[in-house]
């Protein structure tokens, strides 16, 4: 089986899961427990969790808009199937929480919410959270990322285009992208003293773009780059092992971009090989599919769901510690919450929104 005749990538939609349980227990830690269980050195690791994100929808995107299609690129449609992904759920997310902030404002608690302005709910509703709005960042934080990637989004023709301009030399392309990180990153450090690391709701859009621009070279390079079951294998640990080493010890983001790109590609290399090999990753299990379907959900309303169920028990008159049995017990929530949104919120609205078109005409 050639590379771009397979449809989907079964083990990246299971490491799609992974990487939003792991992005939604570290916050969970970070906002609740920080000096505890968000202390973990293990926490440190978690800043790969993102720019695999990035890595992995420059991937797919260009898998499925540049490997398989035989048709011509069309950017109107392509937007419409982006916003018809992003936007339904995170709507819900921003409406759960200024449902929260209303009820902090209406039981007299409203100096515990006046970090929410209206400018930065604003901001977060038309996805310009990551461009360094003020007081974007504080509505549902984690969304910064969604704002990073639909500004790759608005760069995705470009991206295409360097991808078939260089689609005979993608190791020379390949490597053009990761200088290109590593020279955005030098940037920061030199003109605002910060690595892009920690750049997130202040300028996360060059961190986003860049990143998802490494996934879309990574796909070229993998469309040429045949791999043995056996050296696949080779290929997910060393990409795993310079992405966490490299979030660990906060080295350059172009070393985990090169790390989340080796894994990507390992991933979806075994899952060609698997018909002859017959041999699985696990991440391309029925039930981690199943669960990968459910990761943005996961990962975009992890914070209101968090946020909801801390102030239930401030309501009760308790608070909840964060343990062992707490983290399950929330994980467990958010799971069910997201499986709840993603099968009667994102599905149906998502099919309403691309098949707009169609009913237009």
């Amino acid at each position: 089986m050639t590379h771009s005749r397979l449809e989907t990538f079964d083990s990246l939609t299971g490491l799609r899961f992974l990487l939003s349980i792991w992005i939604a227990v570290f916050h969970l830690g970070d906002m609740y427990d920080h000096a505890g269980f968000g202390s973990w050195p293990i926490m440190k690791a978690g800043v790969a969790r993102v720019d695999i994100f990035f890595v992995l929808s420059g991937f797919v995107l260009t898998h499925i808009y540049w490997a398989r299609s035989k048709a011509k690129f069309d950017f109107s449609t392509f937007m419409r199937a982006r916003v018809a992904r992003l936007y339904p759920l995170h709507l819900l997310a921003l409406a759960i929480l200024a449902g929260l902030v209303g009820a902090a404002h209406l039981v007299g608690k409203g100096s515990e919410a006046h970090n929410f302005t209206a400018l930065g709910l604003g901001a977060n509703i038309f996805l310009l959270q990551a461009w360094g709005v003020p007081g974007a960042g504080v509505w549902n934080f984690p969304g910064w990322t969604i704002s990073a990637e639909f500004f790759g989004y608005l760069l995705f023709p470009a991206f295409l285009a360097c991808a078939s301009a260089l689609r005979h030399r993608p190791k020379l392309f390949f490597v053009l992208t990761l200088v290109l990180v590593l020279l955005i990153d030098l940037g920061f450090r030199l003109l605002l003293g910060r690595t892009m690391t920690q750049s997130t709701a202040d300028l996360g859009i060059l961190r986003g773009a860049s990143v998802m621009f490494v996934g879309v070279a990574a796909r070229v390079l993998f469309e040429t780059w045949h791999l043995t079951a056996r050296d696949a294998f080779r290929v997910v640990l060393l990409g795993t092992l310079i992405a966490v080493s490299g979030a660990f010890f906060g080295l350059a983001t172009g070393m985990v971009a090169l790390g989340g790109a080796l894994l990507v590609i390992g991933l979806a290399a075994r899952d060609v090989t698997k018909p002859d090999s017959g041999v699985g990753t696990g991440l391309d299990a029925p039930l981690m599919v199943k669960l990968g379907g459910w990761s943005y959900a996961i990962f975009i309303l992890h914070v209101p769901v968090f946020m909801a169920l801390q102030n239930l028990a401030g309501v009760l008159g308790t608070s909840i510690l964060i343990n062992p049995l707490t983290i399950v017990a929330m994980t467990a929530i958010l799971m069910l919450v997201s499986a709840c949104a993603h099968y009667l919120i994102e599905e149906p609205a998502r099919l309403w929104i691309r098949g707009a078109k169609r009913r237009a005409q």
